[in-house]
């Protein structure tokens, strides 16, 4: 994922802003994202669903395909029907990887705002990057912000769930908010100096788990892919708020493929913005497709 990031913001993948469709009985939506990068033997189609009241009917709330082609023929290679698992791992990996690119040198805990799937995977994943730190769920569900807690609960790193948001915030300084929310989780002026957030719920016009004035608080602001971002990302919004100028925003590849670590004062509140890039969805489908040939 990070050299997927790093070839992103290098200009290497031929990517088309991803074809979206939205749901509103019952709610859900569907994510078409293609591309290619420079010189890759493989070009990648990828179709990834979210309805959300799935889980109620017994289903999963997340499925999808990915289609690996041949960039010398066009000729489909694989056909992976993996159920969403490639998204949410190159989510997941993506996410990690943006956590640790600005974490804060001493982390208190990590927070997660969310009970679904990826604030699951996200309690999982960060630790390899981020070592092993208290943890924090809140949702807007209670007992399955619990529930979530007790699963990800380990003997090297205890994980609780909180019935306010602002508790979750004032104690952690690493913060993944993974909700498909319409409108802000929190104020601006809940978050604490310090704190660096990695938002990847807001995919889709429509969805927005920050709030505006957060970006204007902000040292830093990095994203996934810029056009795709002010498109319908959290950073989009708080620039056409006009609270954010997009020439602040920074390519997450290009501080990835910056030698040492970014610089970042101790009270400076920082801002990822991942909307998921179909870079992503190549570079897993490829490593994938490698293991199953092999």
């Amino acid at each position: 994922m990070r050299d997927a990031l790093v070839a992103q913001a290098d200009g290497r993948v031929q990517s088309p802003l991803p074809g979206q469709l939205q749901f509103r009985s019952p709610p859900g939506d569907c994510h078409i994202k293609y591309g290619h990068v420079a010189g890759s033997p493989n070009f990648v189609i990828k179709i990834a669903t979210g309805f959300y009241e799935n889980p109620s009917r017994g289903l999963a709330a997340s499925d999808g395909l990915v289609v690996v082609f041949d960039a010398a023929t066009g000729t489909p290679r694989v056909l992976f029907q993996d159920e969403g698992w490639l998204t949410a791992w190159r989510t997941a990996a993506a996410t990690a990887v943006a956590a640790q690119a600005l974490a804060p040198v001493k982390i208190t805990a990590i927070g997660v705002v969310g009970t679904g799937l990826q604030a699951e995977l996200a309690l999982e994943w960060l630790p390899l990057l981020l070592g092993e730190r208290p943890a924090y769920v809140w949702g807007r569900s209670l007992p399955k912000a619990r529930a979530l807690a007790a699963r990800a609960s380990g003997a090297a790193r205890p994980v609780a769930a909180l019935e306010d948001i602002g508790e979750l915030l004032a104690r952690c300084n690493v913060v993944v908010t993974a909700t498909p929310s319409a409108q802000p989780l929190f104020a601006a002026d809940a978050v604490r100096a310090g704190t660096h957030l990695v938002a990847i719920g807001a995919d889709s016009p429509g969805k927005q788990e920050l709030p505006e004035a957060l970006f204007a608080r902000a040292g830093q602001v990095v994203v996934d892919d810029l056009a795709q971002c002010l498109d319908h990302g959290d950073t989009g919004l708080a620039v056409r708020a006009g609270v954010l100028d997009a020439s602040r925003v920074v390519p997450l590849g290009r501080l990835l493929a910056a030698p040492g670590r970014p610089a970042r004062a101790e009270a400076e509140v920082t801002i990822a913005d991942l909307t998921g890039i179909a870079a992503e969805d190549i570079a897993i489908a490829g490593l994938f497709q490698e293991r199953l040939c092999a």
